[in-house]
């Protein structure tokens, strides 16, 4: 672990731990599950902060103004298992970034990184709930961190904060979600159209993990790529430059647009609008 920690200094990565792999099973069930090495025994998870002040004019979620977090966290990632590579020569090294097979607050929470809160969001000590999460599936043994942290005091904040009643008892109702929702391709049902106006975001909600008391006096982000292009307003005239660079490019500038119509109120939702559960008929 001494040679593992050194490495990770080298590169400035300050919030990281180790969880069997076998304890993150079962697997989600998405394609790059076949990337998985072959008698995979660990996984090294690593945290990054990506808070960078309030932004009160935003009209998009905190993370989604820094560069896209996909290609800065794989390019530290794939530095990382080079490196390693140059010191474990026979083993295999594979890393993830959010589309990753692996329960990633689960295995965060297992490597002693966090806790998991009634959102469903990790809790960071170091960063509250405002970190992206990023693993190395290894066939290389290491001892597993020994902490698990219980932070979240299941205090409701995020439940009540939550607009829709997306977030109860029972998890997430991801139909209710206006996260969701703003991410959406196509036409919306009358009640969808209405939150994301009455959000007033293009993308993303934040209102659960906002809330949440956690986020007093934690760390601001470390990695320098996340200050470079601050974009907290996404109009017009910026959406499509700013597909290119950001993480929401994934889904197209034409959601942008329809998201701002709607809160600019060119495209307006039914005056009551159908419940979430109509809206799927």
């Amino acid at each position: 672990m001494e040679q593992l920690a050194h490495l990770m200094a080298e590169l400035g990565l300050e919030t990281w731990g180790v969880c069997r792999y076998e304890d993150t099973l079962p697997l989600l069930p998405t394609r790059s599950r076949n990337r998985i090495p072959k008698d995979a025994q660990s996984v090294i998870v690593i945290l990054f902060g990506y808070y960078i002040g309030e932004y009160p004019e935003r009209n998009i979620s905190r993370y989604a103004m820094v560069d896209d977090y996909h290609q800065v966290i794989r390019g530290i990632l794939e530095r990382l298992v080079e490196n390693l590579l140059n010191l474990f020569k026979t083993q295999l090294f594979i890393p993830f970034v959010d589309a990753s097979p692996i329960q990633e607050v689960k295995a965060a929470w297992l490597a002693g990184l966090g806790d998991v809160g009634q959102n469903g969001l990790l809790l960071s000590p170091v960063y509250g709930n405002r970190c992206f999460i990023g693993e190395i599936v290894t066939d290389l043994p290491l001892p597993p961190s020994q902490e698990r942290l219980s932070l979240c005091n299941r205090c409701g904040a995020c439940l009540r904060a939550c607009p829709t009643g997306a977030l109860g008892k029972e998890g997430l109702a991801k139909e209710k979600c206006r996260s969701h929702i703003t991410q959406k391709k196509g036409d919306l049902s009358p009640w969808e159209a209405q939150q994301v106006q009455q959000g007033g975001f293009v993308w993303g909600c934040d209102r659960c993990a906002d809330a949440c008391p956690i986020n007093q006096n934690k760390k601001w982000a470390s990695l320098e790529a996340f200050y470079q292009d601050i974009q907290p307003v996404v109009g017009k005239d910026n959406a499509g430059r700013l597909c290119q660079t950001k993480a929401y490019g994934w889904r197209g500038e034409s959601v942008l647009l329809r998201n701002l119509r709607l809160i600019e109120g060119s495209d307006s939702p039914t005056e009551k609008g159908d419940s979430p559960v109509d809206a799927d008929r």
